[in-house]
């Protein structure tokens, strides 16, 4: 089940409820970092700010920047951060699977968040994903960039064709009819999380968030879209590599012919 909605707008269930910090069931915020330590620390503080009910997890790939450091120095000081060192730049695909799992083993989070460090994913967007989540819009609410209501900023206009025809190329493929497949903010219900493969899905980077959502169609989860601004990142550097663009490129033919 697919649905997208601007903002303000009835969904199948009703009218969204303004959502108040309170009213959160447990919640984890997942953050993978590798050289963010210019933006870390204020998105941290941002995002623990929107309610109490919010733990962060940081997972770093060994950042030569020093980010590790700037995410234990934070867990000291704020009660609600978990670090999660890891030995190298593994990729981050593999850091929202090793964290997805820990957070179903380790805590009872009803809601599970992913989201990027460097503001490119706003926290004023999140707390939108989560009242929509809190009131059961969907099994996993999706941050979109392609619907109604939705603003990409800061982007060439090449670029902005190359994201749409890119999304639009793996819904063609797969037949998924969700609007921005390769979108990194989700808000995942903790049942479904649980219930898909996460071992199966092997790729980084677009090609992860690809083949998360071909997992959530395929268990027919209900998928709600919600209009998000997205930025891009004013400071650090971007981790778009070529082989990150080629494995999405592949991977919608052996979703639908292998998957």
């Amino acid at each position: 089940m697919w649905s997208s909605k601007p903002a303000g707008t009835r969904s199948a269930l009703g009218p969204s409820t303004p959502l108040g910090p309170a009213d959160l069931p447990p919640t984890v915020v997942i953050i993978p970092t590798y050289n963010e330590i210019a933006n870390l620390a204020r998105i941290a503080v941002e995002v623990l700010g929107l309610s109490p009910s919010i733990s962060l997890v940081i997972v770093d790939d060994a950042s030569p920047d020093g980010t590790g450091r700037e995410a234990d120095r934070l867990a000291a000081s704020l009660r609600r951060v978990t670090v999660m060192h890891r030995r190298g730049k593994l990729g981050l695909g593999s850091a929202y699977r090793q964290a997805f799992k820990a957070v179903l083993q380790s805590t009872d989070a009803e809601l599970i968040c992913q989201m990027d460090a460097d503001f490119s994913h706003r926290p004023a967007d999140l707390m939108k994903i989560l009242n929509e989540a809190r009131n059961g819009a969907g099994d996993v609410v999706v941050g979109a960039r392609y619907v109604r209501g939705a603003c990409v900023q800061n982007w060439s206009r090449r670029r902005k064709l190359l994201s749409r025809a890119g999304n639009l190329y793996a819904r063609w493929i797969t037949g998924m009819p969700q609007s921005d497949l390769t979108g990194g903010m989700k808000c995942w219900r903790r049942k479904v999380l649980e219930a898909i493969d996460l071992d199966a899905v092997t790729t980084e980077g677009y090609g992860f968030q690809i083949g998360m959502c071909w997992q959530v169609w395929r268990s027919g989860f209900a998928v709600y879209e919600v209009p998000i601004t997205f930025v891009e990142r004013a400071h650090g550097a971007s981790k778009m590599s070529w082989s990150i663009v080629c494995e999405a490129i592949l991977l919608p033919w052996t979703l639908r012919f292998g998957g």
